[in-house]
């Protein structure tokens, strides 16, 4: 199985050199391969919350697809969790609430 290598793959001691003045002729316009790891590993943490959800739901004795949009705020893993609480909130699905606004 291919892993990521994370922070705690790294040793106490590292040391490190440069090259100087060395062109990879293999690169595409000198990339260094840095774009898999920001990718891949911010969209397993909103993964990983959105199996929580899952757990969560499947606790309260709820199965079934739910809608997760991302970010995943609290607000937002919340609601998707359902509980006693969040059931009294109208739902986000345009037409099905009228919006109210409060002066002050």
């Amino acid at each position: 199985m291919y892993k990521i290598p994370a922070f705690g793959d790294i040793p106490a001691e590292f040391h490190v050199s440069l090259l100087r003045d060395c062109p990879n002729s293999k690169a595409i316009y000198s990339s260094k391969a840095v774009g898999e790891p920001p990718l891949f590993l911010s969209a397993s943490v909103f993964y990983a919350i959105k199996d929580a959800i899952i757990s969560a739901r499947e606790e309260s004795g709820l199965k079934g697809t739910f809608r997760l949009d991302s970010p995943a705020t609290p607000e937002r893993i919340r609601n998707a969790c359902v509980d006693i609480f969040t059931k009294l909130c109208p739902s986000a699905e345009p037409g099905t609430f009228k919006p109210w606004s409060v002066r002050v």
